[in-house]
């Protein structure tokens, strides 16, 4: 599937959103809303694009947002919501790092007449969620469609699977792409979680995997900081990463970052999900506006593509697309 600039009207399909209700804590009626969100690790790309995403969105509502950074605490996280509450923000976005930790402040939140839109979680608290496709465990959706990717180069090829930090988007994310996998028949030789969430550290993961599985033929990461880490490795090994025609060790990930799409472009990398990450922060602020207007939907779900060497040619860059608050490749279930 291709990346290309598309605007879907929210009546055709549904749009994305961070849901904000009309309460005590704020004033809906535009420049008096200041919305919070909290990013699991604001040093993340995909990260910084949703929130580019979120505040383009929230300007042309006329609302102020407050962003936080829990850099992979939980605590931080936690601490970070409460802020959020004293503040009295008008509604509060976050990806939770851990919801058993923050399940407590968003009752709060709730007591407080704050609703809490979840980015890529769910849980106590939480009146409705914004899900990439990529996060999804659906039938037929991106996980499932690397999945096949790969059985599609080499019936019962051998992979590693790379997962990482404890969250548990990343937890559900691995185990739908080892359940799809195992569908269609590639054989899993060894997993390992990058607790790190870098690319030096994911290249010494797979430094020592290449050593110890050298009939690997495929890799899968949860993200495209591991999978480039991943690929420097296979290069220092004297292999080489498939691409195209390209023969050699397949490498995927998942985010659409810049270098992983230069990576794409390269051959230095397979293929990876771009998530949508900046239609994400539209429709983070879209769920907040449905809150706010007291008809909050449980699931938004904006699409996501994989980009590769047979797409690449149409790859646009996330801050590129166009996007508003009615025109967003988003579906609401």
């Amino acid at each position: 599937m291709s990346l290309v600039k598309q605007t879907v009207t929210a009546a055709c399909i549904v749009t994305l959103t961070l849901g904000l209700t009309a309460c005590a804590a704020g004033d809906n009626s535009g420049g008096g809303t200041e919305i919070g969100y909290s990013s699991p690790v604001l040093a993340q790309e995909a990260q910084q694009d949703t929130v580019f995403g979120l505040e383009a969105a929230a300007g042309q509502l006329g609302w102020k947002t407050k962003i936080y950074d829990a850099g992979l605490s939980p605590d931080t996280q936690a601490s970070n919501i409460q802020t959020m509450i004293d503040r009295r923000v008008s509604a509060i976005g976050a990806w939770s790092l851990d919801s058993g930790a923050v399940g407590g402040v968003y009752s709060s939140a709730g007591a407080a007449g704050i609703p809490v839109v979840g980015l890529n979680s769910d849980g106590t608290g939480v009146v409705s969620s914004v899900w990439w496709a990529a996060n999804r465990c659906d039938p037929g959706g991106p996980l499932e469609q690397l999945a096949t990717m790969f059985g599609a180069a080499k019936p019962g090829m051998k992979i590693i699977v790379m997962g990482g930090p404890a969250v548990p988007s990343i937890r559900a994310n691995t185990a739908c792409f080892i359940a799809a996998a195992r569908m269609v028949g590639l054989d899993i030789i060894a997993s390992q979680d990058n607790s790190q969430d870098t690319s030096a550290n994911a290249a010494v993961l797979a430094q020592d995997l290449l050593t110890a599985h050298p009939d690997v033929e495929g890799f899968w990461s949860y993200n495209d900081a591991s999978a480039l880490g991943i690929s420097s490795a296979i290069s220092s090994s004297g292999k080489t990463v498939a691409s195209g025609s390209t023969a050699g060790i397949m490498v995927t990930g998942i985010n659409g970052d810049a270098a992983a799409i230069d990576a794409v472009r390269q051959g230095r990398m397979t293929a990876t999900i771009d998530a949508n990450s900046v239609a994400s922060g539209w429709a983070t602020a879209v769920a907040i506006r449905d809150a706010m207007e007291g008809k909050p939907n449980k699931t938004y779900v904006v699409g996501a593509t994989i980009v590769d060497s047979t797409t690449i040619g149409n790859y646009i860059p996330p801050r590129e697309r166009t996007y508003s608050i009615d025109t967003l490749p988003v579906e609401i279930r």
